[in-house]
């Protein structure tokens, strides 16, 4: 299937003991997701006993499950989702929900147990209203991550109000918004015949040192440029690298846009 059409059906946030903290459910969500959470539990008990090693995915027949983890507080996140589905985009997913969570409440309160007063359920019922927020600013350590890849320049992403940065560096946002806004509008008017949209746009500069290449993702456009100067493999290696972010953040957005019917903001 299409990268783009992951659906997730369940996030929950559990302690180690297997108690539910918190739970929300998507499409089609799994019934019972607090025995799902006494399952995981049992089953990462038994995979260490077994193998010294913990689960981090699992797969069955038509659902699978990306778990990450957070040893100091002894927490986890399990993210149900799609059989088919990425599972790259699951541990981002995941990984951002469990450290949000982290933050939102104390390290403190969250290592207390239940019997202590620490574990009250109902004071984790608003972390609900933040996981759109949570899933749309999950694209920026996408973004930090590519361009720390060697070879990479810079990656943008670009929206009708801002432009998320992966690295640091000033640079004209008003330059960079309205020249992208016409490339595609002039783009789009070559092709308009055929009845179609520009997706995709590559630029090497005059000296032929650098490559930048252009993803329209439903109303935002990934920039990414790439430095020519480098080894081939160095080069290919960050062309690859900039495609599998590209594909990450086409889940995030395609993921949070619908859910929010809003423009994507995000955290400066």
């Amino acid at each position: 299937p299409e990268l783009e059409t992951m659906t997730l059906r369940n996030v929950i946030v559990l302690a180690q003991s297997g108690l539910v903290l918190f739970a929300k459910d998507f499409v089609h969500g799994v019934a019972q997701p607090r025995l799902l959470g006494s399952l995981l539990t049992a089953m990462t008990e038994f995979s260490v006993q077994t193998t010294g090693m913990k689960p981090t995915f699992i797969e069955l027949s038509s659902l699978a499950v990306t778990i990450v983890r957070d040893d100091m507080v002894k927490l986890m996140c399990a993210l149900v989702h799609d059989r088919n589905d990425s599972a790259s985009f699951g541990r981002l997913i995941a990984s951002e929900i469990l450290s949000a969570f982290v933050e939102e409440y104390s390290v403190d309160r969250l290592r207390t147990p239940l019997s202590l007063g620490g574990h009250n359920l109902k004071d984790f019922h608003g972390f609900d209203a933040k996981i759109a927020g949570i899933v749309q600013n999950s694209v920026r350590p996408v973004l930090q991550k590519l361009q720390a890849q060697r070879g990479v320049i810079q990656a943008l992403l670009v929206t009708k109000e801002t432009i998320v940065q992966g690295g640091g560096g000033d640079f004209d946002q008003f330059g960079v918004l309205a020249t992208l806004q016409y490339m595609n509008c002039q783009a789009d008017t070559l092709i308009e015949y055929a009845n179609d949209i520009t997706r995709h746009i590559v630029f090497d500069d005059e000296r032929d040192e650098s490559r930048t290449l252009l993803w329209r993702i439903e109303n935002c456009i990934l920039l990414v440029a790439v430095s020519k100067r480098v080894s081939p493999s160095v080069y290919a290696d960050s062309i690859e690298q900039a495609q599998q972010s590209k594909s990450l953040i086409s889940q995030v957005v395609a993921f949070a846009q619908p859910r929010t019917k809003l423009p994507l903001q995000f955290r400066s």
